[in-house]
């Protein structure tokens, strides 16, 4: 289940601050985290997580890495090193990258635990590359980067109850999480992963149109991302379903019909289950791609 966000109280008074809730916190010593490719995603769950995890984080181009290190989290472009100091294993690179790196790294992964972050490529292939590991397969977004991102994952069959208190002090760390079947985890790719570029967009159309009745930038800035906030904060802790809560603010004769008029005759609607849907497609194609390959790279190796 994902956590509550009603339980996180007052979260919303400052969306950039550390959440750190105590029940949260799981006793035990900071154990040792190797992120695998720490790009955009990599480097911000290394961020997220430094508080409760010893972090290392590798990259080729270990300069690019020099805001991590400024935050005391250890950089180094040794992925050997990285992985045989570590106790978990977060990979963070393209789906073509999965599984040569998980063959060149595989005698350092034996009995610890991996979670890839890499799109596509499903858990029954980096076992087969890695039996002696346990892995886990998840997918987060961007907002990571603020501590609050939104992160679904599936367990391999050989994942310890006490790998989950990891695997959800570490999911924590980033934000929500849910515990999902592996079989949504393409389509949560285009919902969950691509999600946050979808709503800038409306972010950014609502800030323009402010514009055009000469509301200042800022404000307008201001106004639309604490709605869009207060918004999803009232929907997941209501119960109510979006039509519900929209019908609420809906009065006869007022302003909001009348925007709620453009929308639809803009076909806002329709362009966004559009979005979805083509967006969840091509997901789908690309990780039977990504696995056919994976499959390919697997047999040249045997």
């Amino acid at each position: 289940m994902a956590r509550k966000i009603l339980d996180r109280a007052n979260i919303y008074n400052n969306p950039f601050q550390d959440i750190h809730r105590q029940e949260d916190r799981i006793a035990m010593e900071r154990e040792k985290v190797a992120i695998i490719g720490a790009g955009v995603i990599g480097g911000a769950i290394a961020c997220a997580i430094s508080d409760d995890f010893q972090v290392t984080a590798t990259r080729r181009k270990i300069e690019r890495l020099s805001p991590l290190a400024e935050r005391g989290i250890n950089i180094t472009s040794d992925n050997d090193k990285a992985v045989t100091e570590a106790e978990v294993i977060i990979i963070s690179v393209k789906p073509y990258q999965v599984i040569p790196l998980l063959k060149n790294l595989s005698h350092g992964l034996k009995d610890k635990l991996v979670i890839s972050f890499a799109a596509s490529i499903n858990l029954d292939l980096m076992q087969r590359v890695i039996p002696d590991s346990r892995v886990v397969r998840a997918m987060t977004n961007i907002a990571v980067q603020v501590k609050e991102g939104y992160t679904v994952y599936s367990c391999g069959k050989n994942v310890t109850d006490s790998d989950k208190n990891v695997i959800t002090k570490i999911f924590g760390d980033m934000g929500e999480y849910e515990e999902v079947d592996e079989q949504h985890l393409d389509v949560l790719t285009a919902m969950a992963g691509s999600s946050p570029a979808y709503l800038y967009t409306v972010v950014e159309a609502m800030i323009y149109g402010a514009l055009q009745v000469g509301l200042p930038r800022d404000l307008a800035l201001r106004a639309a991302a604490w709605s869009v906030i207060g918004a999803s904060h009232l929907l997941l802790s209501s119960g109510k379903h979006p039509a519900e809560l929209r019908d609420m603010v809906v009065t006869p004769g007022g302003v909001t019909i009348d925007a709620i008029y453009a929308l639809e005759d803009g076909k806002v609607r329709t362009a966004f289950m559009k979005a979805i849907r083509d967006a969840s497609l091509k997901a789908q194609r690309l990780a039977r791609d990504a696995c056919d390959e994976a499959e390919r790279q697997l047999g040249r190796e045997n």
